[in-house]
């Protein structure tokens, strides 16, 4: 499956998230750490099969990110998903997308 990570952090080689993707038999097709602008245009362009959002940092940020790429035609029928965030925050993107652990992830993704 081709996967794009959003993860909101410095660099590359600290993104978890990205780590944990790479190590997968999954392709990762794109990432963006820091600008949900920059994500928007690049999911466009990579055509993913599925979209991972750190949840846990900046809530805020990756639900307007995901809101945005659920409204383009042409992403908008991706599966979106929500890692590691707090239940009131899970609450708030449950119609955008599907919430999990990174443990659950990895068993999604093993």
């Amino acid at each position: 499956m081709k996967l794009f990570v959003i993860d909101w952090c410095p660099d590359a080689a600290s993104s978890s998230l990205l780590t944990l993707c790479k190590q997968t038999g999954h392709t990762v097709c794109g990432y963006e750490l820091k600008d949900g602008n920059e994500a928007y245009r690049k999911t466009g362009i990579a055509k993913p099969e599925a979209i991972l959002i750190n949840y846990a940092a900046k809530p805020l940020h990756g639900r307007t990110t995901a809101d945005a790429i659920r409204k383009r035609k042409a992403t908008a029928d991706v599966p979106v998903y929500f890692i590691d965030g707090e239940e009131d925050d899970n609450e708030r993107v449950a119609h955008m997308g599907i919430c999990l652990s990174s443990e659950e992830l990895n068993d999604l993704l093993g």
